[in-house]
């Protein structure tokens, strides 16, 4: 988690940097930089000492099956320090549809005092990219960042995205934001410790809870239907 943060930052201070470069800098203007990088530092030292003693680690290992046969695998992982809290999710699918195809998806999300602080969305078929895009707070906004376009959404604060259903059954939430789609959705609750969630395509996914942790998702889409079954 921490590279990811640090990474962020000089993300942030460097775009920064860009944007006065060609300005002539006053003696309380180096002042400030100056203690705006001291800041940054500081902060970096305390998240170093923070992650050291109060980190906490989950992981849950799923299988994918489709038609009673074991298509593919979804690893999700999850690390809480102090007021951070950081989500990874990485699944591999290969199976035959029509003809044979091989995925592959990867998802990252860090809150910050529960708010997304940044994330990020990859998918490939085949070799080849369909999806790859990062949101990343920026004064009370968001930019997504696809390729070398970046667009800004106003939909601060995130608080619950996608991959949040791994991590937390949304028992008093309403609705869930998706990276991809850029928008809330609502979430239906279909009876007791079970959820849909029906996407602005038309596709939708049950979820369902046991003792607060995610035992399986069925896969709704238009095409085929899928379930991802905890195996730990």
């Amino acid at each position: 988690m921490l590279p990811v943060l640090i990474i962020w930052i000089i993300k942030r201070y460097r775009k920064s940097q860009r944007r006065s470069k060609n300005m002539p800098l006053s003696f309380n203007k180096i002042n400030k930089r100056v203690a705006k990088i001291g800041g940054i530092l500081l902060f970096i030292i305390s998240l170093l000492f923070v992650l050291k003693g109060h980190t906490q680690t989950r992981s849950l290992n799923y299988q994918i099956v489709r038609n009673g046969d074991k298509v593919g695998t979804l690893h999700f992982s999850e690390t809480i320090s102090s007021e951070m809290d950081y989500l990874k999710m990485e699944s591999d699918v290969k199976t035959r549809f029509i003809f044979s195809f091989k995925a592959h998806a990867s998802e990252e999300a860090v809150y910050y005092h529960g708010v997304l602080l940044r994330s990020s969305i990859f998918r490939q078929l085949n070799g080849n990219e369909k999806v790859n895009k990062q949101h990343q707070a920026d004064n009370r906004q968001y930019i997504i960042h696809k390729g070398n376009n970046s667009i800004i959404t106003k939909n601060y604060p995130i608080t619950y995205n996608m991959l949040s259903l791994y991590s937390k059954e949304p028992e008093s939430i309403k609705s869930v934001y998706s990276d991809n789609f850029e928008d809330f959705i609502v979430i239906e609750k279909e009876g007791a410790h079970t959820y849909r969630v029906t996407l602005p395509d038309g596709n939708y996914n049950n979820y369902y809870y046991k003792n607060g942790i995610l035992i399986e998702v069925d896969v709704h889409h238009s095409l085929y239907s899928a379930s991802i079954l905890l195996m730990n």
